[in-house]
């Protein structure tokens, strides 16, 4: 039977090895983690927690590890919580982390005895030897999705619950967690974000499609094989594309997708598994070609992945947008890893310009992309101080053109690197031009003019010329 108490947060422990992330090596890393899988609802936690306090509802369930006076209190479930109170109350510092400036500014703001007020929370205690009574409680309010959960796990957590308490095979989260270790294509932001939330049942489809293509028998051979797979390059980048929701159900389902990134059809041997539909394999249970349409909410960027609307075959990888296409601005943007200190609220406002529709909003999103330059400026100054690199003077921010301009200067080696120079050429003359649509005097004058207005075609066009300098200072 479980203890109830009140207990310190500062003496509970995060699990290390939660299923909605990879295993952690520390507090930090799985605090991380935790807020890569689902940043939103996260902050959203905090600042409820911040408004309110904790409200104690619902006992957070620790199980002990160990005996004695000294035995580690470990969080089974409250994680998300107990993350945010560390944060806090300071047990696990802000800095490095991308939290919101509104979170810190609500922080720094507290209320006298908030701290003290929520210094202590309800916990069920149980037992080194109770992890059987421990895991059904999870499975309960999480694994299986009954009504008593209040935040689901994801398809990834599912998954590695079944796989860990159950013994379920489950090849297409062994395969996820391979490619997070030691695939050559993807970011670490990417990594940490895809370890907790990932589309694994369109990844599934797409391993029963293409196991035989590949040399293998089966999913589960897909996993077992890989790295050392045939194929693996292209393999990897089927797995990025699904991760980034360029390539879903649709285009797995009713093309031969596996030829579009390079994968070789089997040999025709009187129709022993076809190549349309990306190459049904005996034992899966599919049939090339043969398979319904997209399924609601796993379908991102199925009509627009690899393949679509064209023949098989045809080219290699993603399927080229024109200049003019808003969706040429998201895939830009989705790979943008903003690296180094001070980089927190560059990584809020990508994620916030993901979520806009150009066409709708075309003036929100320029707000939004001379926000990423202010901050991405004086980031980079900050790096680079020793360099005489200054965003302000006299106390006072320097114009955003002079610190461009100084910053380019700078990442071109005074001129001299002529490959940088190049690379950098179009941003610098697009944002130091006086009437260029997305100068940095057009974005102000958005801001100030009541007359001023920019139409999404011209931002998707000049997007691409102004980006690299974006890129490079971060």
């Amino acid at each position: 039977m479980p203890v109830t108490a009140l207990t310190p947060v500062k003496q509970l422990n995060l699990d290390l090895s939660n299923y909605r992330t990879l295993p952690q090596p520390d507090e930090r890393s799985a605090v991380e983690a935790i807020i890569a899988t689902n940043p939103d609802w996260f902050w959203a936690l905090t600042q409820s927690l911040l408004d309110d306090g904790y409200l104690p509802t619902e006992n957070i369930l620790v199980q002990k590890e160990g005996t004695g006076p000294r035995a580690a209190l470990v969080v089974k479930e409250g994680n998300r919580r107990i993350s945010a109170l560390k944060l806090i109350h300071g047990l696990i510092p802000t800095k490095g982390l991308p939290v919101p400036a509104s979170i810190l500014g609500a922080i720094q703001s507290l209320p006298r005895g908030w701290k003290k007020d929520n210094a202590n929370v309800p916990t069920a205690i149980y037992g080194p030897d109770e992890t059987e009574v421990v895991n059904r409680i999870r499975s309960l309010t999480h694994g299986k999705g009954e009504k008593a959960g209040r935040d689901k796990w994801t398809a990834v957590a599912k998954a590695r619950h079944n796989r860990t308490e159950n013994g379920t095979s489950e090849p297409a989260l062994d395969l996820l967690e391979k490619y997070l270790n030691k695939g050559k294509n993807l970011t670490a932001q990417q990594a940490q974000r895809w370890a907790g939330d990932f589309h694994l049942t369109v990844l599934e489809e797409a391993m029963k499609r293409i196991a035989i293509r590949l040399g293998c028998a089966n999913s589960p051979d897909v996993a077992k094989t890989y790295p050392r797979i045939k194929n693996r390059t292209e393999l990897e980048e089927i797995i990025k594309d699904i991760g980034q929701q360029e390539l879903g159900f649709d285009t797995i389902r009713k093309t031969d997708f596996a030829s579009a990134y390079g994968i070789p059809p089997l040999p025709d041997k009187g129709g022993s598994g076809g190549t349309a539909g990306g190459g049904g394999n005996p034992g899966d249970g599919t049939k090339g070609g043969k398979s319904g349409g997209g399924t609601s909410g796993d379908n991102s960027g199925g009509a627009n992945g690899p393949g679509a609307g064209g023949a098989p075959g045809q080219g290699k990888g993603l399927k080229a947008v024109a200049m003019n296409d808003p969706r040429r601005v998201k895939r830009v943007l989705r790979a943008f890893t903003p690296r180094g200190k001070n980089r927190e609220k560059v990584v809020s406002l990508q994620s916030e310009l993901l979520e806009l529709n150009l066409d709708k909003n075309p003036i929100a999103f320029c707000f939004l992309l001379r926000s990423m330059f202010e901050v991405s400026a004086k980031a980079y100054c900050t790096d680079h101080k020793a360099a005489g690199l200054k965003a302000a003077k006299d106390g006072r921010d320097r114009p955003l053109v002079e610190v461009l301009r100084d910053i380019t200067k700078h990442l071109t080696n005074d001129k001299n690197d002529k490959e940088a120079l190049k690379h950098l050429h179009g941003a610098m003359t697009e944002l130091g031009r006086n009437d260029g649509l997305l100068s940095v005097t057009s974005m102000n004058q958005l801001v100030h003019n009541p007359n001023f207005s920019l139409r999404s075609g011209d931002i998707v066009v000049l997007f691409g010329n102004v980006f690299p300098l974006l890129e490079a200072m971060n």
